[in-house]
C-alpha cells in the first residue's frame, strides 16, 4: 500500500516543470510522450486507490443558461461560460491512504473539458500529522494543494467545492485558478478545550515554488465569479489584447497563461493565524508573497511579484442561520512597471436552514486599480455580484443545488477587443451532484 500511494504522490508532483521544445506535460503539445505520461499516472492513481483505505469523489451534471462571453473561451467576462451548456460541471477522484498511523497521502484527479487531455492534477499531498501530546495538534502538509483560505468549501468534501452555492466568491474563483502551493506547510493548533480554554488559537506557515505567474489573470483578464478550478498542469487562454500580440510592448508573453510554473527559483512564503469559537465563530488572516522575480521571463511565462492579505470571518449565532464574510488586499507587479496593480475583493455570504435545504445568498464587490507605464493597456476594474442558491440533499450521496448569478462590471480593456467596457451578466444554473 505505502509503495502505491508514494509512486503515486510522486508521479503527480513530477510532471514536468520546462516549457517549450521538449516540454512533455505542456497542454499546448499533447503528443505521444504526454499521452504515455498520462497513462503512468492513471495506472499509478488505480493502483494507489485499489490499496487506499478510502476513494472518494464528485459528479456534477448541470444545466445552466447565461447571457454570454465567458471566460472559458478567453473572453473578458465573469462568467465560466456563456449560452446554454448541459454536461457534467465538476468530476473529481480522490484517493486516501494511511502510510501509517501519523502519515497519509492524497491524490486528487479532475476530469474537465477545459483542461489538456481533460484529466489533470488538483492536489497531490502528503500529511503527517502526529497524535497530540498535549493541548498543541501539529500538522504538516508537502506536495502540491490549496492554502487555507476558503471557507465556502465544505470540510473534507472532495475538489474544493463551495458547500452552499455553485460558483464560488471572487475571492476564491482567483485563487482556484491562480494559487496553489506547491511546497511545505506547517501549521499548529492549541485546542482549548484540552487547556481549560473556550478558544483555539492556530498558526500556519508554508514556504512554496512554481506560482510565479499568479497575477497575470488579475491584470489582463480580470476577476471573475464562477467554479472554475485549474489543474497542476492548467493552460488558460488568455484574452487577445493588443499589448502582447507579435507587435505589442510585450511580445515575450504567450497567449496561454500556465499559472503553476516556476520561473526564477526564488521560494515564496505564506503565514497565517486563526482565533476559534467553536461552533460559534472563527477568525483568519492569511499574508501570501511569491516573492517573484518581476523582470524574469521564460518560454512565454513572465514572474509576477504577487503579494495579498486575506481576512477571513465566520459567525454561526444559531438557528440555522451562518453568515460568512472574506477580504483580500493586494498588488502585483510584472517587469519593470510594465504592469502594476493593486487589487482587492470582499464578499458576505448568508444562509441558512430551510426545512432539509439551505437558502443562501452573497454579495461581491471587486476592483483593480493600475499604476503602471503602459496606458495603452488598461487594466482598471469596478464591479459586484449577487448570488443567489438554493441546496437540498437528497440522499447521503446525492443533492440538488440551484443558483442565480447577476454580475455587473466595468472595464476599460474590453474595448480593445470590440465589447462595451461596461458588462451585465447572468446566469440560471441547476445542478445534480454525486458524492461518494
Amino acid at each position: 500500500m505505502q509503495r502505491s500511494a508514494l509512486l503515486a504522490l510522486t508521479l503527480a508532483l513530477a510532471a514536468p516543470r520546462r516549457l517549450g521544445q521538449d516540454t512533455v506535460c505542456a497542454p499546448a503539445r499533447y503528443d505521444a510522450r504526454m499521452k504515455s505520461q498520462w497513462t503512468c499516472l492513471v495506472f499509478a492513481a488505480v493502483g494507489f486507490a485499489s490499496h487506499a483505505a478510502e476513494l472518494h469523489g464528485a459528479l456534477d451534471l448541470r444545466a445552466s443558461a447565461s447571457t454570454r462571453g465567458g471566460i472559458r473561451d478567453g473572453g473578458l467576462g465573469k462568467l465560466r461560460s456563456g449560452g446554454s451548456t448541459l454536461g457534467s460541471g465538476q468530476a473529481v477522484l480522490a484517493a486516501d491512504s494511511d502510510l501509517s498511523d501519523n502519515l497519509s497521502a492524497q491524490v486528487e484527479l479532475s476530469a474537465d473539458s477545459d483542461h489538456a487531455g481533460v484529466l489533470d492534477i488538483r492536489s497531490a499531498v502528503l500529511t503527517w500529522s502526529p497524535l497530540p501530546s498535549d493541548a498543541w495538534k501539529t500538522r504538516v502538509r508537502a506536495g502540491f494543494f490549496f492554502p487555507p483560505s476558503s471557507v465556502e468549501i465544505a470540510y473534507g468534501a472532495p475538489g474544493w467545492l463551495p458547500a452552499r452555492t455553485i460558483s464560488s466568491a471572487a475571492v476564491n474563483s482567483w485563487i482556484g485558478e491562480e494559487i496553489r502551493t506547491q511546497g511545505i506547510e506547517w501549521s499548529t493548533r492549541r485546542l482549548g478545550r484540552f487547556a481549560g480554554s473556550a478558544y483555539d488559537v492556530g498558526l500556519v506557515a508554508a514556504v512554496f515554488n512554481h506560482n510565479d505567474p499568479a497575477g497575470t489573470l488579475l491584470a489582463w483578464r480580470g476577476w471573475s465569479i464562477s467554479d472554475r478550478i485549474a489543474g497542476r498542469n492548467e493552460a488558460r487562454r488568455l484574452p487577445d489584447l493588443p499589448v502582447y500580440r507579435p507587435d505589442g510592448p510585450i511580445p515575450r508573453q504567450s497567449g496561454l497563461l500556465r499559472p503553476f510554473r516556476e520561473i526564477d527559483g526564488r521560494l515564496g512564503y505564506y503565514v497565517g493565524a486563526e482565533l476559534v469559537l467553536p461552533e460559534r465563530a472563527q477568525l483568519a488572516a492569511l499574508h501570501y508573497d511569491n516573492r517573484a522575480d518581476a523582470l524574469a521571463v521564460q518560454d512565454g511565462q513572465y514572474g509576477w511579484h504577487t503579494r495579498f492579505d486575506l481576512a477571513t470571518l465566520t459567525l454561526q449565532p444559531g438557528r440555522g442561520w451562518t453568515v460568512l464574510a472574506q477580504a483580500l488586499h493586494g498588488d502585483t507587479l510584472m517587469g519593470a512597471r510594465a504592469v502594476a496593480l493593486d487589487f482587492e475583493a470582499v464578499y458576505v455570504l448568508v444562509s441558512h436552514r430551510l426545512g432539509a435545504g439551505t437558502a443562501s445568498a452573497r454579495y461581491d464587490r471587486f476592483q483593480t486599480r493600475e499604476h503602471d507605464l503602459l496606458p495603452a493597456d488598461p487594466n482598471n476594474e469596478t464591479g459586484h455580484g449577487l448570488a443567489v442558491a438554493w441546496a437540498l440533499p437528497l440522499t447521503d450521496q446525492w443533492s440538488w443545488l440551484s443558483e442565480a448569478l447577476f454580475i455587473n462590471s466595468t472595464r476599460a480593456a474590453r474595448r480593445l477587443v470590440g465589447q462595451p467596457a461596461r458588462l451585465s451578466e447572468h446566469s440560471v444554473t441547476t445542478a445534480l451532484r454525486f458524492e461518494f
